[in-house]
């Protein structure tokens, strides 16, 4: 049988794959092109673009995971504690406005009732663990259009907040929860083939 901290990096290690995946989507990688083989030093503002790009890359992903990160903490601790899952309870963020703590939460507890599903199975992969939770393809659907829903409507509260941010800000989340439900399907389609 699989240990709790097994399943925990397992479960990490995939959400830190799909981060990677949805920043490789959601900014713009520079391009090669023709000119930086005529002109050497064209190539040098490509390698200046190409760096900022890796960097901005890392931090989107850094950033993407911390409250997942923390959802997936929460669980493992009310799982080896034998408490009830709660984010309400479990998990206090002090980045988040306080308006939009009915979202967070709502989304949260998605998050963690996915994780626990996940840590009170067996397996050595993702997808094992994946099949061995949600038993088969309409299931793990039902769980991917719930979770799409709870983000949609955090992203939307959390949008006046983020306005102040970036101009482009409602381009940009509507960019990430596009390419996460692309992502996502085809992670259900991969696992549930």
């Amino acid at each position: 049988m699989t240990s709790i901290e097994d399943k925990r990096a397992l479960i990490g290690e995939s959400e830190k794959k799909f981060a990677y995946s949805l920043a490789a989507m959601v900014l713009d990688k520079p391009k090669i092109s023709v000119w930086m083989i005529l002109v050497p030093i064209i190539i040098v503002f490509y390698m200046y673009k190409h760096k900022k790009y890796v960097s901005d890359r890392d931090v989107f992903a850094e950033n993407y995971l911390i409250e997942r990160n923390r959802a997936l903490e929460a669980t493992v601790s009310a799982l080896e504690s034998d408490k009830h899952l709660q984010a309400a309870t479990a998990i206090k963020s002090p980045r988040i406005p306080e308006n939009t703590r009915k979202e967070y939460t709502a989304w949260m507890q998605v998050l963690m009732d996915h994780y626990a599903a996940l840590l009170r199975c067996d397996g050595e992969s993702i997808e094992s663990l994946l099949k061995s939770a949600y038993k088969n393809r309409t299931n793990y659907l039902l769980f991917l259009n719930q979770l799409n829903t709870v983000e949609k409507q955090f992203n939307a509260a959390l949008m006046p907040h983020l306005q102040e941010a970036s101009k482009n800000v409602d381009e940009i989340i509507q960019r990430m929860e596009l390419d996460s439900e692309k992502l996502r399907r085809e992670e259900m389609t991969r696992v549930f083939s």
